[in-house]
């Protein structure tokens, strides 16, 4: 898609339908409580025109943004610097729109990012936004649909690779770790699904998206949590990302997942001699 009278400009569009009143669904995307319980897992928002957004990922990843259109329950557009270089000696901008429609218990959210040049250099942030936005929003929508005002605790192992993300991913499914094989690239949404890992850990429930080495899914099996495998390029590596949003498992559960995640992980990769960074939560 292009920008209107600017055939040299990108931009990504998606939707999705969430069965939430609408001011739930804008609580969600400003908020900082609101956005903590589907998506980065540390926000601060100051919510005027003018105002600075950041969501931060721990030492993964921070994106600061600042508020050019706040209209409460229809509009949230926010600006931010690209890693492309303008002619003044800064960067230049991208810009990010959520738009709401709809009455009543039934919200439509459109998120719209523009300002993507043709240069190469927003390629690896264009193709990352696209595969992400999707699979993020399902993440909302599940919190809203099953889980609205529940807090979120996260399992969370990263690990960043030099090998490619089909590669890094074929490993991660295999019998020595999540036991599903390919079929995780090739499911389709809505249908059921059930991974066994080698620790022994049983996850089923339904797929919410699957494509090229990049798996979501509604965990019943730990009370609708959010489930993410994926296997993803940036900045020149391949970061794996294991992931469970979860609204009705203790603390401690969680904990202990992760700490399975992350032995996992090392045994996968750097006991088989690739070369690692890995990410923490």
């Amino acid at each position: 898609m292009t920008e209107a009278g600017n055939p040299a400009s990108r931009r990504f569009e998606t939707q999705i339908d969430v069965q939430a009143p609408r001011d739930a669904v804008w609580e969600a995307i400003s908020t900082d409580a609101g956005l903590r319980r589907w998506f980065a897992p540390d926000v601060s928002v100051d919510s005027q025109v003018g105002g600075e957004i950041v969501w931060r990922w721990n030492e993964h990843h921070t994106w600061p943004q600042r508020i050019e259109i706040l209209e409460p329950g229809v509009r949230l557009r926010t600006r931010y610097d690209s890693g492309v270089d303008d002619a003044d000696g800064g960067k230049k901008p991208l810009f990010l729109d959520f738009l709401l429609e709809g009455e009543g218990g039934m919200t439509t959210l459109r998120v719209v990012q523009s300002g993507f040049g043709p240069e190469a250099g927003f390629d690896e942030e264009y193709d990352g936004i696209s595969r992400g936005w999707p699979v993020e929003l399902r993440s909302l929508r599940l919190h809203l649909e099953q889980h609205a005002g529940k807090e979120r605790r996260l399992a969370w192992s990263t690990m960043d690779l030099d090998m490619t993300p089909p590669a890094a991913f074929e490993r991660l499914t295999s019998a020595e770790g999540f036991g599903c094989g390919t079929v995780a690239e090739s499911m389709r949404e809505g249908e059921p699904f059930r991974f066994e890992s080698v620790d022994g850990d049983v996850f089923e429930g339904d797929v919410l998206t699957c494509h090229a080495h990049q798996f979501s899914g509604d965990a019943h099996s730990h009370g609708g949590a959010f489930l993410r495998i994926s296997t993803d390029e940036w900045a020149g590596k391949t970061h794996v990302w294991l992931w469970l949003g979860a609204y009705d498992q203790t603390a401690e559960d969680v904990a202990e997942l992760s700490a399975r995640w992350d032995a996992m992980l090392q045994r996968l990769f750097v006991n088989n001699g690739e070369t690692a960074t890995a990410g923490g939560n």
